[in-house]
């Protein structure tokens, strides 16, 4: 139904205004409630999501589209171009810009429902630059794997520079969220997940060479300093990319994608358990 709440404004002052305002310097986080997502793909990803919307403002050219998409109880704000930009502190081009509620983060407890013995989890630990979460979140949704585990120290995946590196797979994507991260995977070695690490360590097997026997959640670490040796420990087995012509590592996006990749689309599945 279109929306029936369409709103022109020639200033910045109106109450609906206040998410957007100052942009550039500002960027919600999960207390606040909200989120934003920044032009018209993921403004229309937002409206096709479960998530409820706040509003959307647009300029006087895409006034009329997004009356018609955007639910009838949903503000449309329409401002001339020069009043987004003031509103939000930088030459915006884009046109579209679309607020959010932010849903209650999901628990991981042992009354989990695993679906099914090739089921793929992505869990990163102290992941916060916010292009490679966003990175991550896409591949992981390219490749089908839908429930991810941020660990300690990982980034927003609802911020504004993340969502749209996931070109907004972030609002399909299950996410899940643990302050510590030996509870949490203890919960999943009792859920029957097996817990697999990417490190450059001398116990590590090369990724080619890596079988899988049930579902599993591979664990990506921080940029720098990857994954720490707390949650190496209770890992039931670590993986790694071996690299050549001198390069010392892969960008963490990039190693999860290839790792991802090799467990959902290409190793053999073996129903006996690897050794540590």
């Amino acid at each position: 139904m279109a929306s029936t709440n369409v709103i022109y404004l020639d200033n910045s002052d109106h109450p609906l205004m206040a998410p957007y305002q100052d942009m550039r310097h500002r960027n919600w986080t999960w207390v606040s409630g909200i989120f934003i997502a920044e032009g018209p793909l993921l403004a229309e990803r937002l409206m096709q999501s479960s998530f409820q919307l706040h509003s959307v403002l647009v300029e006087h050219r895409y006034a009329e589209q997004y009356a018609q998409m955007a639910p009838a109880d949903v503000p449309i704000l329409v401002v001339p171009h020069d009043v987004v930009e003031q509103l939000v502190g930088f030459n915006f081009h884009r046109g579209v810009l679309a607020c959010g509620f932010r849903k209650p983060e999901l628990e991981l407890t042992s009354a989990l429902q695993i679906e099914s013995s090739d089921e793929t989890w992505l869990g990163l630990v102290a992941v916060n630059d916010p292009e490679n979460l966003g990175g991550m979140l896409r591949t992981a949704a390219g490749l089908g794997i839908r429930r991810i585990w941020l660990g300690p120290g990982t980034g927003d995946p609802l911020s504004r520079r993340a969502l749209r590196v996931s070109m907004g797979n972030a609002l399909f994507l299950e996410i899940y969220r643990s302050a510590s991260s030996q509870a949490a995977l203890n919960t999943f070695k009792q859920l029957g997940v097996e817990v697999v690490a990417t490190a450059l360590t001398e116990n590590s097997m090369p990724l080619e060479k890596a079988n899988r026997h049930g579902p599993l959640i591979v664990l990506m670490g921080n940029e720098r300093h990857g994954l720490p040796d707390d949650v190496l420990a209770v890992a039931d087995r670590c993986v790694r990319i071996d690299m050549q012509l001198g390069t010392d590592s892969l960008n963490v996006s990039v190693a999860a994608g290839i790792t991802l990749h090799h467990f959902s689309r290409i190793a053999q599945f073996n129903t006996k358990a690897p050794s540590p």
